[in-house]
């Protein structure tokens, strides 16, 4: 997939990242050392991705989304592993998939606004 820019050569990514930013309540210098502290290829050059829609599956709060810290209501029953990535945790069940989390990208912040699961994983 190539990436294009606008004729004022500002991205798409550079608008999320934008948002990103003022929407966590960063300030430019922490977003700045978390920046050189990342290790994205800006370069990357993938041609392609693979969704995962894993319908009727096990849930995402029992898989990728524990909430360990929120109340016993919210969070999934297992216990969280440590990624191979620093902060990454997902459900003590996936321990292959925790050896390797630095090879692919988790979508934890996906939202829609129709009050069916099913319209809303239209893409």
């Amino acid at each position: 997939m190539a990436f294009f820019r606008t004729c004022d050569g500002i991205g798409r990514r550079d608008v999320l990242k934008a948002g990103v930013v003022g929407g966590t309540g960063l300030t430019l210098a922490s977003f700045a050392q978390l920046t050189s502290a990342s290790h994205v290829n800006p370069n990357a050059k993938a041609k392609a991705a693979i969704f995962v829609n894993l319908n009727g599956g096990p849930s995402h709060m029992d898989t990728f989304d524990l909430k360990p810290d929120a109340p016993s209501e919210y969070r999934g029953e297992f216990n969280p592993i440590q990624t191979c990535l620093p902060g990454v945790t997902i459900s003590e069940h996936l321990p292959n998939t925790a050896t390797c989390m630095d090879k692919f990208t988790l979508l934890r912040g996906v939202t829609h606004s129709v009050a069916a699961h099913d319209l809303g994983t239209r893409y």
